[in-house]
């Protein structure tokens, strides 16, 4: 109940205020002035699903209420031209859907994503809808970010760009992208083989500095970088222009599966799991999966060259110290001579939070330090 409840209520009732609005307007002229009513539109047909206002979800409870992406800030975030496009035939973005927790299933001991728990957008607007559902979300925009970043244009080494996103960065083992007639990557972040046709590279630059400052509890860490990497990475991003039709069925992590072991993670007991297991949960399943063992959605769809930790493996576990342990997750594979997949987390988690997620560890793995 709580905040949940209140936004369900909310959005309720701005639904209802907006029906009784249009059947006072039942003249012909007032229902083709409302066709074109960009903002009538999204909230009598978008608001039931998204976040049109914010604030953005901030608790692992409120995150697993999210049924769609918000909208709030639409306008810093899309193209225009694509979204006029979109609109009139939506296909599937997110391989996980909106939050990858609420999908999971297994195969064997692999986590698998329940494709058929997976919904997209219903949208099939015809082109004067389109047009002008466009036009009113292109208005919420983001006043702090800035614009004018990103010169799109602008020549870059492509070699570097791929190791920074390949191997330097943990960007591959989560998104999926497409070099040639090859799709690879994972599967818990938004699909970006056509992210440059969709996304506005500002945005881009600005989500890559500050994940948390457009969702709270993404699950996509802050990594310092200097202007120049943001950049470049930017810029590489914005080059991923293949066309973006998701075959659920055809990627191995998404192989239907039954999502019946995983539904424990979703429901509403989480509220009294600890915050290290909600934090467990929410940044490290994706890869080391929700038994700890490894096998992660992002793993098992080919994202990872490097397979993650098994977490439960106590002969390995126990040979590193709680100290090496917490420099894993504060900063990342590369601090101790592991994979740079591995992201660092010193950015996002406390350092409380970061000492709690390896006393979790330890219970996982059953183990002690040098034991």
């Amino acid at each position: 109940m709580g905040k949940s409840f209140d936004v369900r209520l909310d959005r309720l009732l701005v639904g209802l205020i907006v029906s009784a609005m249009l059947v006072v307007g039942t003249c012909d002229a007032g229902a083709t002035a409302e066709t074109l009513d960009g903002r009538a539109i999204v909230v009598r047909e978008c608001a039931g699903c998204h976040q049109l206002r914010p604030p953005a979800a901030s608790t692992f409870e409120t995150l697993l209420d999210r049924t769609a992406p918000d909208l709030f800030y639409a306008g810093s975030k899309f193209r225009q031209e694509w979204l006029v496009d979109w609109l009139q035939d939506s296909t599937p973005i997110r391989y996980s859907g909106v939050v990858y927790l609420n999908h999971l299933g297994s195969v064997g001991d692999k986590d698998r994503i329940a494709v058929d728990t997976v919904q997209s957008c219903s949208a099939k607007l015809d082109p004067e809808r389109a047009e002008a559902v466009t036009e009113y979300l292109m208005t919420l925009e983001d006043a702090t970010m800035k614009t004018g970043v990103i010169e799109p244009g602008k020549k870059f080494s492509k070699p570097k760009a791929l190791r920074l996103f390949r191997k330097q960065l943990p960007c591959i083992g989560c998104h999926t992208v497409q070099w040639g007639k090859r799709v690879m990557g994972g599967v818990s972040g938004p699909n970006l083989t056509d992210a440059g046709n969709r996304l506005n590279p500002d945005w881009v630059y600005a989500r890559i500095e500050n994940p948390q400052h457009w969702d709270p509890k993404t699950w996509m860490p802050r990594v310092e970088m200097s202007h120049k990497k943001r950049e470049l990475l930017t810029l590489f991003i914005n080059t991923m222009k293949s066309p973006a039709r998701i075959d659920l069925e055809k990627r191995d992590a998404v192989a239907q599966g039954s999502a019946a072991p995983m539904s424990v993670f979703v429901t509403r007991e989480a509220a009294s799991r600890s915050e290290a297991e909600k934090n467990y949960r929410l940044y490290c399943v994706q890869c080391h999966g929700s038994r700890g063992n490894g096998r992660g959605i992002n793993d098992t769809a080919g994202g990872l060259p490097v397979s993650p930790r098994n977490h439960l493996y106590a002969e390995e576990m126990s040979q590193l110290s709680d100290e090496e342990l917490g420099m894993a997750i504060a900063e990342g594979g590369d601090a101790v001579q592991k994979s740079g997949l591995m992201p660092p987390w010193g950015e996002t988690l406390s350092a409380q939070e970061i000492d709690d997620l390896v006393l979790y560890l330890r219970q996982l793995c059953r183990c002690e330090a040098g034991g």
